[in-house]
């Protein structure tokens, strides 16, 4: 879902302490599930709230060796169905199982091993996991964002066990999370080992996947992006000048909503490890804020409870792919949401689309939809992978919708496309050098700025 908010002077919730279902985040704790929470009881996982402490490496703790390449298959083969089976023995022949294109530098076979033999969250199935990971390796397309259905029976016993009625807008659920849903489709093509380091972090004991990155992956600077993981609430360490380690974590309730997709799942809807990853993205960008039972966050940057903002979906993409982008906002809305005009012309974006393409970086765009009077009533996210042309030259965006219940990629005319894009991240070496872009986290921090300003001003007359 896009999510375009106008930050002026009435929003208020810029300066609301940050809170996360009634309860004040923590930082520096530890992020283990105790022994005492490893039950079957919804309750109890619901009411733990994990959070982050980063410790410094055990020296003398000695590294885990990994059994022979080909002892790993032969296990894992052990946990697969038929279906999943085949489809290992093709990702093998692609070489994808030996991409080691993850965040430590471990590989997709590794990663697989670590989930067929290691404790996962109780209530999730290690085969089934197994199989979804599989499935989304040889077919990222397959990943969407559909919400699944509570059952009455397990909101019943929610309800039954907290002594506190199961929220209704958590029954059916209109998914908003377009945006982080095109961030695993990317993590799944263009970084399959990382995809499933993830899925086998947010799925283990551990529930929460850490990333290594520098200052330098988040744009702005050393300080602006010491700024940025303040703000967001981040579970962060800084390790030295230039290196960070940063926690990711999905809220408690996506425990819930996993578990219900590992018993209840239905065609066309997410899976148990769509679940752990969008959620983990969305809880990530809305600065610890998010609800996975009722999918609405709250948070600083947004004046909507569903969603992230372009500025908060930037931030995210730059810690996931740790790669500084610049997010840039190619339509000019006045302050009723009316198109008034474009930041650059569609040629200017098409550039920046095919040059991004052309470095090997799938591009995530958030287009509008418009109404007669060209006043927004609503927008979607959406993901370019390629582009190409017919044979009467008329240009095509090769394209992925996490939302239309289709296992593969679609096509949408530039001609159609481009004067609906809004925003898109984009990273400095897909810019020419003469291009002049506003980035929309700098209109945000300035108006930011100033309403503190005008704040202290009003205080001191």
């Amino acid at each position: 879902m896009l999510n375009i908010s106008k930050i002026n002077s009435t929003t208020p919730i810029l300066f609301n302490k940050i809170e996360s279902n009634n309860d004040t985040h923590i930082r520096n704790q530890n992020i283990s599930i105790p022994q005492e929470l490893q039950k079957t009881s919804y309750a109890n996982l619901q009411a733990y709230h994990p959070s982050f402490t980063a410790n410094k490496a055990d020296k003398t703790k000695q590294i885990k060796q990994l059994p022979s390449t080909k002892e790993q298959l032969k296990i894992l083969a052990s946990k697969l169905d038929k279906e999943s089976l085949a489809t290992l023995s093709k990702l093998e022949a692609k070489g994808i199982l030996a991409d080691n294109s993850s965040n430590d530098g471990s590989t997709v076979l590794e990663n697989l091993y670590k989930i067929a033999t290691e404790p996962r969250i109780v209530g999730l199935d290690d085969k089934l996991i197994l199989a979804e990971v599989i499935k989304a390796l040889d077919n990222p397309y397959s990943i969407t964002q559909k919400f699944g259905d509570i059952p009455k029976n397990v909101a019943d016993e929610i309800s039954q066990e907290t002594g506190k009625e199961f929220p209704k807008q958590a029954y059916n659920v209109i998914s908003s999370s377009c945006v982080v849903a095109s961030m695993e489709f990317n993590l799944a093509s263009r970084k399959p080992a990382e995809f499933v380091r993830f899925a086998q972090g947010l799925s283990s004991n551990k529930y929460s996947v850490e990333k290594k990155i520098h200052t330098s992956d988040i744009s702005g600077g050393f300080a602006e992006s010491l700024w940025k993981l303040r703000e967001f609430n981040t579970n962060s360490k800084i390790n030295s000048w230039d290196d960070l380690i940063i926690n990711i974590q999905p809220d408690r309730n996506a425990i819930v909503r996993a578990r219900v997709q590992t018993s209840y799942k239905d065609p066309n809807e997410r899976s148990c490890i769509d679940v752990l990853i969008q959620s983990a993205l969305l809880n990530l960008g809305s600065q610890n804020t998010y609800n996975a039972l009722t999918d609405e966050r709250t948070g600083k940057f947004n004046n909507d409870n569903s969603g992230l903002t372009d500025f908060e979906k930037n931030f995210v993409e730059e810690i996931v792919f740790e790669m500084p982008k610049m997010s840039v906002v190619y339509q000019n809305l006045d302050e009723n949401g009316y198109l008034i005009g474009y930041n650059c012309q569609p040629e200017e974006t098409k550039q920046h689309i095919l040059k991004s393409l052309e470095l090997g970086q799938n591009v995530i765009i958030g287009y509008t939809h418009l109404d007669a009077n060209n006043k927004v009533d609503g927008g979607h996210e959406i993901t370019i992978v390629g582009y190409e042309k017919d044979a009467t030259g008329k240009g095509f965006f090769i394209c992925n919708d996490t939302d239309d219940d289709i296992d593969s990629a679609i096509k949408i005319s530039e001609e159609k496309l481009l004067p609906l894009i809004h925003h898109a991240g984009i990273s400095q070496e897909a810019l020419s050098k003469d291009d002049v872009v506003v980035e929309s986290w700098r209109e945000i921090v300035d108006e930011f700025q100033r309403i503190i300003k005008s704040e202290n001003l009003d205080s001191s007359v």
